[in-house]
């Protein structure tokens, strides 16, 4: 099977956009699709938005080596494609977004200065285009209100239209329809909204607090509990790759799950994932012992250089200052006023204790040099040829080879011997495992106030008995004495080869890999069971039949007859046939059905707001001046047919107190 490499794709900054002539002399609508996950904005004129960016802005925190005055590297505040390495800033990040309504109106003012910037609009203290900006289901009034506040006082729009991003992407895909059934996959929410007669119908909408998010959050979860050796390395951003890329909606969830218990479907429908790794520090796994002995050396000697230098800059140091100190000791003699300046330079009280000075730098550097001087002499003296080992008196070659490889294997056998006896030991029904419990179970059964264990020399047999090592481990005496041997055979044996270690799985790829089976259907389906991560909810099937119900029964054949799927989610492969499914089984016998998916269902609802806008007298009488907003305050609202629905705030109760 093909192993499958993360992409790992950062986000390329975007452009300043140039701000033209025609541009600049029109009244052209701006289209921003204020979504909680991405942020599209562009102009009514163009096909494809002109930005698309993350709707998070990111703070990095202030680099404590710098001063104040320093110019940072990295600007104050990243904002959607700037934030390159969006896993190093991730407890950073922030969003205007609580669920899917907008709360923090510092941060969406950040949001619109980016992207104004970016479109190049660059006249005095306004923004002179309409703007058409899409906002959540049943947005309240006071989050629509701080919004035209911040539009209307901040950027001096001259009108703003607000519209559901939902009913902008149906109207995209069929302009005229009369009944549908809009289900609507967010970041955090899916909403399924009923259109009747053009209109979509609140009182009869219902939202599923599950969305994307959630997802991403569950796959995010189960992968780092699969894999805890690997969970810095299963990032969101990852899972974020493989939830788009390999997820997909089960047709039937039970019997996927038996399909993927049976090992020959598993071996060959798995997905292996390679996860970057560091191929130079997995080699140490690798090593024999006499290769650790020699990167030892190898690390000592490079230690020893690294230190030899920072002796010779501390001593260049040194005889610089000593230099110094000898020049400003003559201007005693010379210049009494530049003397004392000199003095007051370095810190110095007077010449006595310049004097001392002098006489402490002087031996310092007399001791450095001295050091370093044996220290060459030492290694000049330290280049011994290599020996050769040879047998001891009386014993031929032949003999002694062969005795050194009894040696050797034994020494092999008694470790592999004691590392499988560790190995047994940590599996339950082994029968070391079973011995161990047997000793302290009879242990165990001395009456209460009888423990004298440990009273007895024979206890400590007991005990290295039933340790979990065994009462042995690998020791520097056989390391020292293997790597021996190994020299004496190295030379003495032209046949002899040193094996690769066993179990030295943990520094090769295979070991960096994660393997996604069930896992690419479990995720996906908290959408229909969202009890799997612990949510009290209905799913998607029970909601919609539930919103089916709510209408007379022809109502409910033409809404079933269009039921139309929108936003990111909405492209999950099976999708479309699990909702056919689950609409069989819960609308009356031969009744038909039709389910539809968005043409780009990410991007319709941006293509359907620019669409909105090629209607004037439509998109005048839908949007609100700024004249409008001067005379009926922020919280005036007009209907149309791909907006929301105005109820009036309620007044606060008035509590009438009665003197008693």
């Amino acid at each position: 099977m093909n192993i499958i490499t993360l992409k790992d794709i950062k986000p390329v900054p975007d452009i300043v956009h140039v701000y033209t002539p025609t541009l600049r002399e029109s009244q052209t609508p701006l289209i921003i699709d204020n979504g909680s996950y991405q942020c599209r904005a562009g102009w009514a004129c163009n096909d494809q938005p002109s930005l698309e960016f993350r709707n998070l802005i990111a703070k990095p925190r202030k680099d404590r080596n710098k001063k104040d005055g320093e110019v940072p590297v990295t600007p104050v505040v990243q904002i959607g494609n700037d934030i390159v390495n969006i896993e190093a800033l991730r407890f950073q990040l922030r969003t205007q977004f609580d669920r899917n309504v907008v709360t923090h109106y510092h941060i969406q003012e950040q949001i619109f200065d980016y992207i104004f910037t970016h479109l190049g609009i660059d006249t005095d203290g306004q923004v002179p285009h309409p703007v058409v900006l899409t906002e959540c289901f049943a947005n309240p009034n006071s989050c629509r209100q701080l919004m035209s506040e911040l539009l209307f006082e901040c950027y001096d729009v001259p009108s703003v239209c607000y519209g559901l991003d939902s009913i902008f992407s149906v109207r995209q895909n069929q302009p005229n329809l009369d009944y549908a059934l809009v289900i609507s996959f967010g970041y955090h929410t899916t909403h399924i909204i009923p259109i009747v007669k053009g209109l979509p119908v609140p009182e009869k909408t219902r939202r599923i607090n599950i969305g994307g998010f959630n997802i991403l959050a569950f796959l995010h979860r189960i992968l780092q509990l699969k894999y805890p050796v690997h969970v810095n390395s299963i990032t969101l951003s990852r899972v974020e790759e493989l939830l788009h890329d390999h997820c997909s909606i089960a047709y039937d969830y039970m019997d996927t799950l038996k399909n993927w218990a049976s090992l020959e479907f598993y071996e060959s429908n798995v997905r292996k994932i390679q996860l970057p790794f560091n191929q130079t520090g997995i080699s140490a796994w690798l090593l024999t012992a006499e290769q650790r002995m020699e990167k030892k050396r190898e690390l000592a000697k490079r230690l020893i250089e690294l230190n030899a230098k920072r002796r010779e800059e501390q001593q260049a140091e040194d005889q610089e200052l000593l230099q110094r100190l000898l020049e400003i000791r003559e201007l005693y003699r010379e210049d009494k006023e530049e003397f004392d300046f000199a003095l007051l330079e370095f810190q110095v009280k007077g010449i006595q204790e310049l004097h001392k000075m002098i006489r402490k730098l002087t031996s310092k550097v007399e001791r450095t040099k001295q050091r370093m001087t044996a220290q060459q002499e030492g290694t000049t003296s330290n280049t011994v040829e290599e020996k050769i080992p040879h047998p001891p008196v009386g014993l031929s070659v032949e003999d002694w080879v062969k005795q050194v490889k009894q040696q050797r294997e034994a020494l092999l056998d008694k470790r592999h011997t004691r590392r499988q006896r560790r190995q047994d030991l940590a599996k339950r029904h082994t029968a070391a495992a079973q011995e161990r419990m047997r000793i302290i179970s009879l242990l165990a059964r001395k009456e209460k106030g009888t423990d004298d264990f440990g009273m007895r020399d024979e206890d400590w047999d007991i005990y290295k008995t039933i340790s979990r090592e065994g009462g042995d481990s690998d020791s520097e005496v056989e390391n020292e004495k293997l790597v021996e041997f190994e020299e004496i055979l190295r030379h003495h044996d032209p046949t002899f080869t040193i094996e690769e270690p066993q179990n030295s799985h943990s520094g090769t790829a295979e070991y960096h890999q994660l393997h996604l089976g069930v896992e690419i259907y479990r995720a996906p389906e908290i959408l229909f069971q969202p009890s799997m991560i612990g949510s009290t909810e209905a799913g998607l099937a029970e909601t919609i039949d539930f919103v089916l119900k709510l209408f007379p029964a022809d109502e409910q054949l033409l809404l079933a007859n269009n039921v139309f799927l929108t936003g990111s989610c909405a492209m999950y492969t099976g999708l479309k046939e699990r909702l056919s499914r689950e609409l069989l089984e819960m609308r009356p016998f031969q009744t038909p059905h039709k389910i539809t998916l968005a043409n780009n269902p990410t991007l319709d609802a941006w293509l359907g707001a620019c669409g909105f806008t090629k209607d004037t007298e439509i998109f005048t009488k839908a949007s609100v001046s700024k004249k409008e907003y001067d005379e009926f305050g922020g919280e005036y609202f007009k209907e149309h047919s791909a907006g929301n629905k105005y109820f009036p705030t309620p007044p606060a109760p008035i509590v009438e107190l009665n003197d008693q």
